[in-house]
């Protein structure tokens, strides 16, 4: 079967510049099938042709339900100005592992490895400083994110503390501040201060600490997270409110691991390797809970951060609506045209400018017998909304909601 697929190239698509990085995804972009024509591609080899400025791979992963599915995955990086212009950057490197700042297992997540094969979700991830309005110190002020018709709002605080009060701890109010840290050490959760047996919060680990009648020494001050939501605040020392952030999230935080599966002996006796029946694909949702949109974003969105620059006043800017598509070919002539789903949009604002904007794209197909190799390609977001697109199950026809 073979399917008709934009007739534009992305020459014809994506301005002049788009172009400059080509020859740096050669790595992805070589075709070693030619030289081999009956033998499928290595898995990271399956990007046979990238007719697109950015960096991307072609991979193969096994589908919870046992079908291989062939993988295209793309990500785009943007230099963002304080005007709010985006251009595309000259390094389009590909980033294959999770990036964390430095140990894993207490510094943030600051990039998310390439190598997911399906979101049924899209998630925005943000790295920032909460600055106040004006850059004048205050003691609390709102920072956030709209994202289309999304919000997503918290509240930054100056340097506070959990003081010795009676043998317990009231939450104090330091003294005003222009900027504040918001990534997730900042955050509500952490160890449990004083626990022999090291208990952390599940949720976010690298949290400020968890304050503990039973193990926590009531005789000294301990920092107070600085930023938190007006729906679940920070207050009573012994409540447990949820940790708030923007940043990416691990695989081994709660907010994702609940949906890893049942990994027991009975998996491994009649499934292994393959992953556990009961195991849900919002694992691979590496944004908080509150930064998953639902469905995929569509590439035009007007985006407006608050706070989170200096100055502390709002930075707008719009997403260039660059559509990426897929053909996926077997031998004997067989192809199939895929939207590819925009299912990622990380922000990085730290540091002096011009910031970034990162934007990931993927689609996944079966492979079936005959598999031989996918090439990827710009178009319209016109263009491409009229192609088929693919879903948890794989490909999905056109005029199915997308």
């Amino acid at each position: 079967m073979s399917m008709q697929g934009p007739r534009s190239s992305s020459s014809s698509i994506l301005p002049e510049q788009c172009h400059a990085g080509r020859e740096s995804n050669r790595l992805c972009c070589d075709a070693p099938h030619r030289r081999h024509p009956r033998r499928r591609p290595p898995p990271l080899a399956m990007l046979a042709a990238n007719a697109t400025p950015f960096a991307a791979l072609g991979f193969e992963q096994k589908h919870r339900d046992g079908a291989a599915m062939a993988v295209v995955a793309a990500r785009g990086t943007l230099l963002l100005s304080p005007e709010g212009r985006l251009s595309i950057a000259p390094d389009q490197s590909l980033i294959l592992a999770d990036e964390y700042e430095g140990d894993p297992h207490a510094t943030p997540m600051l990039r998310v490895g390439l190598l997911i094969p399906f979101k049924p979700a899209a998630d925005v991830t943000l790295l920032a400083d909460g600055h106040a309005p004006g850059g004048v110190a205050a003691h609390v002020w709102q920072v956030g994110a709209r994202v289309g018709e999304y919000t997503r709002f918290l509240r930054a605080y100056a340097p506070r503390a959990f003081e010795p009060d009676a043998g317990g701890f009231r939450l104090s109010t330091g003294e005003p501040a222009a900027r504040a840290s918001i990534d997730y050490r900042s955050a509500a959760g952490g160890v449990v201060i004083g626990d022999p047996e090291g208990n952390v919060d599940a949720r976010n680990p690298i949290g400020r600490g968890v304050l503990d009648r039973r193990h926590t020494p009531a005789d000294r001050a301990y920092p107070a997270p600085t930023i938190d939501s007006e729906a679940e605040p920070v207050g009573d020392p012994a409540a447990r409110p949820e940790p708030q952030g923007f940043g990416p999230v691990p695989p081994w935080w709660q907010f994702r691991s609940r949906f890893a599966g049942t990994y027991d002996d009975a998996w491994l006796a009649t499934r292994h390797p393959q992953l556990p029946a009961d195991f849900d694909y919002r694992f691979y949702q590496t944004a908080h809970p509150g930064l998953v949109l639902p469905g995929h974003l569509r590439g035009d969105e007007r985006v407006e951060l608050q706070g989170l620059t200096p100055g502390g006043g709002a930075l707008a800017f719009t997403l260039p609506g660059h559509s990426l598509w897929a053909w996926f070919k077997w031998e004997r002539g067989r192809r199939v045209p895929v939207r590819l789903h925009l299912d990622g949009m990380h922000i990085d604002v730290r540091g002096e400018p011009p910031w970034s904007v990162q934007l990931t794209w993927r689609a996944w197909v079966a492979m079936s017998q005959g598999f031989d190799r996918i090439d990827l390609a710009a178009a319209s977001l016109e263009e491409a909304a009229a192609l088929p697109w693919c879903d948890e199950r794989g490909l999905v026809s056109p005029g199915s909601d997308a």
